[in-house]
């Protein structure tokens, strides 16, 4: 009779001292919710290696929000696991003089000057007042960064190039995306202010899709 209700303390102890363990396992999966806090993309695509969890930041330098969110990415995207593939989705939210700008964005990808074209381009729309609709004004900010002309020229109006902006576009209309930034992971799931409430709230919610898809 002893051994018994000692075996039932037993027991009932380890239950206790198991209980924070299992709320706290509980509230991972269950902290952010499906049409709450993220949503199921309308027609999902993946974006690169099967072998990988990508995540894709839909972004358009002309938005206001992009810019003071691309710094806090930035900072993100270097404590990435290595199973994880970020990438960047330039889109023009339907302006047809927007496109340019997805344009830079692929000319500085395919001439490896994005860490320094980059951040420059959101400078001078932000912090210069410039508009960057026309080409001329897109090269100046190339050549700034020490691009030459003639290489700036020939990528731009590449079929490289604007086979990309097209992709791209095509993508942010099957993701369902209507307003940046955005975030979309493994091309199955989409995140944004709108859902999660803020930049900080973004990132929260996405590295619990990346757990999801992991």
């Amino acid at each position: 009779m002893l051994k018994q209700r000692f075996l039932a303390s037993a027991v009932a102890l380890v239950a206790i001292a198991t209980l924070p363990l299992a709320c706290s396992a509980q509230d991972g999966p269950l902290r952010y919710h499906e049409g709450q806090h993220y949503k199921s993309v309308p027609q999902p695509e993946a974006l690169g290696d099967s072998d990988t969890i990508q995540v894709a930041e839909v972004f358009w330098y002309g938005c206001n929000h992009c810019y003071r969110f691309d710094p806090m990415v930035h900072d993100w995207e270097a404590d990435l696991a290595g199973d994880v593939e970020f990438i960047r989705v330039p889109t023009s939210l339907g302006r047809d003089q927007a496109l340019n700008h997805s344009r830079a964005y692929y000319t500085a990808e395919a001439l490896d000057v994005l860490d320094k074209v980059h951040p420059a381009i959101f400078k001078a729309i932000h912090q210069e007042g410039k508009s960057l609709y026309s080409k001329e004004q897109i090269a100046e900010v190339f050549e700034d960064q020490g691009v030459d002309r003639e290489k700036f020229d020939a990528t731009f109006n590449s079929f490289a190039v604007e086979n990309k902006v097209r992709r791209a576009e095509k993508l942010v209309r099957q993701f369902g995306v209507t307003g940046v930034p955005a975030i979309v992971v493994n091309g199955r799931y989409m995140t944004s202010g709108r859902y999660a409430g803020g930049f900080d709230d973004m990132l929260k919610v996405t590295d619990f899709l990346i757990t999801k898809e992991r």
